[in-house]
C-alpha cells in the first residue's frame, strides 16, 4: 500500500512538472508577434467606387497581449497589374487587450480600374502580417482597344461552317433516377469536330409541352452534372471536350488551354467554343424546346463560353456570364502568370508575345461583344486573381445590348451561394415563368 502510494506522488509529480514545462514552452512561443492579428478592409459596401477618388482603406490590429505593443503599418498601393503607386510607413502603438483601427493616409485615384491596396504591420521583433484587397474605380469606364485581325470576321465564319458539316449522330440515352425527381434524365451524345463525341446531362419536365431551355457550359477541367432544379425548365448540362465525360484531346491538365496556340486553326478553344455551338444545335431540334428562350450559362472558362456562344449565335436569348475567362488577354497577362505559357514559350522559340496575342484576338470576348444581341448578366469575384475584374469589364463594357453585373467585395474565383439561386431566379423572370 505504501509502495502505491509512493507511485502516486512521483506520478503528481512528473505531472506537475510536465505542465510547468508546457507553461514555459507557452510563454516562450507565444511572443508578442504571436499574440497579433490583422484584419484588411473597405469602408464601402462592395468596394467599388463611382464618379469619386477617394476610399476609406483600414486594418484592425488585434493584441491579445498582456501589454502594449509598437507597429510600423506600411501602405502599398499598386495599378492591378502590380505597378506601384503610393508607399508610407506609419509607426503605431496598440494597447493591451485592444484592437486598434489604422487607415490608410490619403490617397487620391487618378483614373478608372482596379487597384490593389496592401498592408504589411511589422513588430518590434520583426515578424511581418500581411493582408491586402482590391478596389474598383468607376469600372464601366474601362476601356481597350480592339484588336480583332482584318480576317476575324471570316475566320469564324468558316469556323461554323466547318462546325454545320459534321453529322451530330444524336445518341439519346435515359438514365433511371428517383420518381420524386422533377424531370426525366437523359445522357446526350453528339459527334463533333475531329470525329470527337461530347456528352452531356438533359433534364426535361415530366409534363408535355414546350419549355424554355438553358444550356450550362463548363469551367475548365469541370464536370458538370444534373441540378433537378424546376419541372418547367429544360437544362442541358454540357460538357466539351476534354470535361466530363466527353472524349480527350489528349492528357487532361492544366495545359490544355495551350495547344495548338500556334495557329488560330488549331487553337483549343475554336473546338471547344464550336462544340457549344453543336450542343445549342441540339437543343434547338427538339420539339419541346421553346427556341425564344434559350439561354447560356457558365463560369470563368464557362463564362468566356458563355459570351462567345452569345455572340456566334442569336439564338441565345440570356447570356449569363460568371467570373470569365477569355478576355481581354494583353491586360490578363499583365496582371496574371500561368507556368504553362513558359514551358509553351520554351517549346516554341520562335514565338512572341506578339505572336500569340495575334492568334488569342481570334478568341478574345470583347472583339465579339458587339455581336451580343441578348440580356447579358456578369457576376464577379472582386478578389479575383484567376480572371481579373479589369479584363471582364473590358468586354462588358463593349457590349451594346441590355446588361447588368453584380460586384462581390470578398469573392476571389467565385460566387456566393445565393448568387446561383438568384442566377436561376433572374431566368425565371425574364423568360416570364411564373
Amino acid at each position: 500500500m505504501k509502495r502505491k502510494n509512493n507511485l502516486v506522488a512521483t506520478f503528481l509529480i512528473l505531472i506537475g512538472i510536465s505542465l510547468f514545462t508546457l507553461q514555459i514552452a507557452y510563454a516562450q512561443t507565444n511572443t508578442e508577434s504571436d499574440l497579433i492579428s490583422i484584419t484588411l478592409d473597405v469602408n464601402d459596401e462592395d468596394g467599388v467606387l463611382y464618379n469619386e477618388n477617394t476610399i476609406q482603406v483600414f486594418v484592425e490590429i488585434k493584441n491579445t497581449a498582456e501589454k502594449q505593443i509598437q507597429v510600423y503599418v506600411r501602405w502599398n498601393i499598386l495599378t492591378d497589374n502590380h505597378f506601384p503607386l503610393f508607399d508610407v510607413t506609419v509607426p503605431q502603438k496598440v494597447e493591451a487587450n485592444a484592437t486598434l483601427k489604422s487607415y490608410c493616409p490619403l490617397y487620391q485615384f487618378q483614373g478608372s480600374g482596379f487597384y490593389q491596396i496592401k498592408v504589411e504591420v511589422t513588430t518590434e521583433n520583426g515578424k511581418v502580417l500581411r493582408d491586402r484587397k482590391t478596389i474598383g474605380i468607376d469600372p464601366e469606364k474601362i476601356t481597350t482597344p480592339l484588336d480583332a485581325e482584318d480576317d476575324f470576321e471570316t475566320f469564324w465564319q468558316e469556323a461554323l461552317k466547318e462546325q454545320k458539316a459534321v453529322n451530330p449522330e444524336y445518341k439519346i440515352s435515359p438514365i433511371e433516377r428517383d420518381k420524386s425527381a422533377k424531370t426525366n434524365l437523359f445522357k446526350v451524345e453528339i459527334k463533333s469536330l475531329d470525329g470527337l463525341t461530347v456528352r452531356g446531362w438533359l433534364e426535361v419536365p415530366k409534363k408535355s409541352g414546350k419549355h424554355p431551355a438553358l444550356l450550362r457550359v463548363p469551367g475548365y477541367t469541370e464536370n458538370l452534372t444534373p441540378v433537378d432544379k424546376y419541372d418547367d425548365l429544360i437544362v442541358f448540362s454540357f460538357n466539351t471536350r476534354d470535361h466530363g465525360e466527353s472524349d480527350d484531346t489528349g492528357k487532361r491538365g492544366w495545359d490544355m488551354w495551350v495547344r495548338g496556340l500556334d495557329d488560330k486553326k488549331e487553337f483549343y478553344y475554336k473546338d471547344i467554343i464550336l462544340d457549344c455551338i453543336q450542343a445549342l444545335d441540339y437543343l434547338c431540334s427538339r420539339d419541346d424546346v421553346d427556341k425564344d428562350r434559350i439561354a447560356v450559362w457558365g463560369g470563368s472558362q464557362g463564362g468566356g463560353l458563355s459570351f462567345t456562344t452569345a455572340a456566334l449565335d442569336n439564338r441565345i436569348s440570356l447570356c449569363i456570364a460568371d467570373i470569365p475567362f477569355l478576355c481581354e488577354y494583353p491586360r490578363y497577362f499583365e496582371i496574371s502568370h500561368w507556368d504553362e505559357i513558359d514551358a509553351w514559350f520554351a517549346q516554341h522559340p520562335e514565338q512572341t508575345w506578339t505572336s500569340m496575342f495575334r492568334t488569342l484576338s481570334y478568341f478574345d470576348t470583347k472583339n465579339m461583344a458587339h455581336k451580343i444581341t441578348c440580356p447579358v448578366y456578369m457576376g464577379i469575384g472582386l478578389q479575383d486573381d484567376v480572371c481579373p475584374p479589369a479584363t471582364s469589364f473590358v468586354t462588358y463594357n463593349y457590349l451594346s445590348c441590355p446588361k447588368e453585373y453584380s460586384i462581390y467585395k470578398y469573392e476571389q474565383h467565385s460566387q456566393p451561394d445565393n448568387h446561383y439561386e438568384n442566377r436561376f431566379l433572374k431566368i425565371r423572370k425574364v423568360f416570364k415563368m411564373d
